[in-house]
């Protein structure tokens, strides 16, 4: 159904490649207005995007573990498109794949950092406007590993688990408000971030996906635009897979 997003301004961030272009591409599409944040600059498909749509999103660099950043990054949605209603916390960090006698504070650090402080000053610094908006619906990507059991990677477990009742949290704080807050779980999905594993991680993660394959971006894409769409007006709080079946194993 074209024009679902009609009247939606988007905050997205990890949005210069993967999962959050693909979900601005697909926003922009059904109607929304966006603002694209990241902490690089753009890839080549956000490029076109902008250059396509330059009365309907705009490129901001942002560092989501910075809540100055995100001060700046809402005062440039609010001056460019209005005050959003739509939070898609889409950045983050892949953790050190070492288990937990071998990892570094340093590392369980930079990947809270990354995976669930990111996420919090993302809400932290949005909700206040949306309550005064009288609603608005967020997204938090974490991984279908922040729910199932993995061997190693303690750091981007753990913190990517954070993630999931940070989330459920927030959904039933702000529910009183009409903010509806709910958790993407996507599985092994092609993005520069995942095509940093080894070959054998990856024969592992197809193993383990019961398509038997990996997702692309624009496959996660329709889920978040759902969860933001008034379609999903009765959902909140709620975790939601796009993993080919993996945490069903």
């Amino acid at each position: 159904m074209a024009g679902r997003l009609e009247g939606k301004i988007a905050i997205i961030t990890g949005a210069s490649t993967g999962i959050g272009a693909a979900t601005a591409r697909l926003f922009l599409s059904e109607g929304a207005k966006v603002l694209a944040a990241d902490i690089k600059e753009p890839g080549t498909e956000l490029v076109a995007l902008l250059a396509a749509h330059r009365d309907t999103m705009r490129f901001e660099i942002l560092d989501i573990r910075s809540e100055q950043a995100w001060s700046a990054g809402l005062a440039a949605c609010i001056k460019t498109f209005g005050a959003p209603n739509v939070l898609v916390n889409n950045a983050g960090a892949l953790g050190s794949g070492r288990p937990v006698h071998e990892e570094t504070i340093d590392a369980m650090m930079a990947a809270f950092e990354s995976n669930v402080l990111g996420m919090f000053l993302g809400m932290k610094t949005v909700i206040p406007s949306m309550i005064k908006l009288g609603g608005g619906a967020i997204i938090n990507v974490s991984s279908v590993w922040g729910w199932s059991g993995v061997a190693n990677n303690v750091a981007y477990q753990t913190s990517k688990g954070a993630a999931v009742m940070l989330s459920k949290n927030a959904g039933v704080t702000y529910a009183p408000h009409n903010i509806r807050v709910n958790c993407l779980l996507p599985g092994y999905v092609d993005t520069p971030m995942s095509r940093g594993v080894t070959a054998e991680e990856a024969e592992m993660l197809i193993k383990f996906t019961p398509l038997g394959r990996r997702a692309e971006p624009n496959e996660i894409a329709p889920m978040i635009a759902f969860l933001a769409s008034d379609e999903a007006s009765f959902v909140t709080a709620g975790n939601y897979m796009v993993d080919g079946g993996m945490a069903a194993l």
